[in-house]
């Protein structure tokens, strides 16, 4: 409910990829609610700016985004790298790019995002770069150099085994 409440707030408008956008930082941010029992003043809902473009609908490479406003989440790159936790289906095979853990094609694309700044926060920042990692680092992967490399990261998510699935899938092997 953070995005509708802060569509509602006037922070941002609900793209046509289902993100909470907003016109000075895109899609790039993080959203948190406050409860507090002080009346403010709020906002009014901030107009749609998304009008004619459809770059995200365009570029998801799994058709994900059905329709203006409408994600179908089982089909998303995420959906498949994340919380699935059987086989990804053959039908997706080649459309992942190197996506092999979330997915932000639908940001990415996004004209508004070329407003957004990256963040001065130094705990959102990785404690290690795993981008270096080689291919063959990446295929080669062990259950320990996986539990260092992703001590305190979101990929955990996914498990060892799940990312050792995505790997597998997105390098063919």
């Amino acid at each position: 409910m953070e995005r509708a409440w802060a569509h509602r707030g006037g922070l941002g408008w609900i793209g046509k990829n289902s993100l909470l956008l907003n016109k000075s930082m895109g899609s790039f941010f993080f959203l948190a609610e406050l409860i507090i029992d002080l009346e403010l003043e709020y906002d009014s809902p901030a107009k749609d700016y998304c009008g004619t473009c459809t770059a995200c609908i365009d570029a998801c490479p799994t058709n994900a985004i059905s329709e203006p406003y409408v994600v179908d989440g089982s089909k998303c790159i995420s959906y498949f790298t994340i919380e699935l936790k059987e086989e990804i289906p053959t039908d997706v095979k080649g459309k992942f790019e190197n996506w092999i853990f979330g997915c932000d094609i639908c940001q990415d694309v996004c004209p508004w995002n070329s407003f957004s700044t990256p963040h001065r926060e130094p705990r959102f920042n990785s404690k290690s770069d795993f981008s270096a990692l080689s291919r063959k680092e990446w295929t080669e992967m062990t259950r320990e150099v996986f539990e260092n490399v992703f001590k305190s990261s979101a990929v955990k998510r996914a498990k060892f085994e799940g990312l050792k699935r995505n790997i597998r899938f997105v390098s063919g092997d």
